[in-house]
């Protein structure tokens, strides 16, 4: 077993608030730092498009993409220790190794939660994040479940209730929904409402969707793996878009949820709004690609 999971903690916390979990990878010798450049290699090599990196951030309300690293990722993971660098090693499982990893503790998962939770599965995803001493990594939210694992190094990260409206306003979650990834505004004077995580390696956290959050690294390297998968939520997508434009043509729409046939009223105005939107970015509603252990993001039965 790699992960160890109080079932009444998740039973009553799972995407709804984090809580701290366990596991058995600190020591696995696929996360020592030279396995982990010639993966940095390989992927550099046949989808770059997997990895992203950048390099002196200080502000924790920073956008991503506004600070390129100077150096290839190969480089810059040679660098690490005075790199200021933050590299993210996105959909790792690609690699048949990492692959039976990520299954290992999907597994686990299941095992605690019951099969129930695979119906709503679809991408799942292993992130591996590499950080210099201390770096921190930018206030945001996700759009999978996640689990963050430790596995070298020490950092802090501090986690926001996905419920509390005064840290993210619905006009922040239906932007990040619809158009923009980096949507989520750090608010300083609202850090007091943030539970603050110590993660040491064998420790992790489960971080809610829509729970925004934001780490600080030790004076230490870090390797933290991220265990990811996206929800088939399509009602949650839909509605959402929908408000998004709603608030683009100067109406204040109800939050979702609050009443069914006003969620029915929206729900295809949503659904054809992100059609509209993913195509313009020119993406896919989903990634049906697979991994090397050939877990494929299908739709639910």
């Amino acid at each position: 077993m790699s992960l160890i999971i109080d079932p009444g903690l998740f039973a009553t916390h799972f995407n709804k608030r984090h809580f701290e979990i366990q596991h058995r990878l600190a020591a696995h010798p696929l996360f020592e730092i030279p396995r982990l450049l010639q993966l940095a290699r390989e992927m550099a090599a046949d989808r770059p498009g997997d990895i992203y990196y950048d390099a002196g951030v200080t502000n924790i309300g920073s956008r991503w993409g506004t600070s390129p690293a100077e150096f290839p990722v190969d480089q810059t993971i040679e660098r690490l220790e005075t790199a200021g660098a933050w590299i993210d090693l996105k959909a790792a499982e690609r690699s048949a190794p990492y692959a039976q990893v990520l299954n290992n503790c999907i597994s686990d998962l299941l095992q605690v939660s019951g099969r129930e939770l695979e119906r709503k599965m679809r991408r799942k995803e292993m992130a591996i994040f590499l950080t210099s001493p201390n770096r921190l990594s930018t206030y945001h939210m996700d759009s999978e479940c996640n689990f963050l694992l430790q596995l070298r190094g020490e950092k802090n990260i501090s986690i926001f209730p996905k419920d509390d409206r005064e840290v993210l306003p619905e006009e922040e979650i239906e932007r990040f929904w619809a158009a923009d990834t980096n949507a989520a505004i750090y608010k300083p004077h609202l850090q007091h409402r943030a539970s603050v995580i110590r993660l040491k390696p064998g420790t992790g956290v489960h971080i809610p969707v829509n729970a925004p959050h934001w780490v600080q690294n030790d004076n230490n390297i870090s390797v933290t793996v991220a265990i990811l998968y996206h929800s088939w939520h399509q009602e949650y997508l839909d509605l959402y878009a929908a408000n998004y434009c709603l608030r683009k043509m100067r109406v204040s729409p109800k939050p979702p949820f609050q009443s069914r046939w006003r969620d029915s009223i929206k729900r295809p105005i949503g659904a054809a709004a992100l059609r509209l939107l993913t195509l313009r970015r020119g993406g896919h509603l989903r990634d049906v690609a697979g991994n090397a252990a050939g877990v494929h993001d299908v739709s639910p039965p």
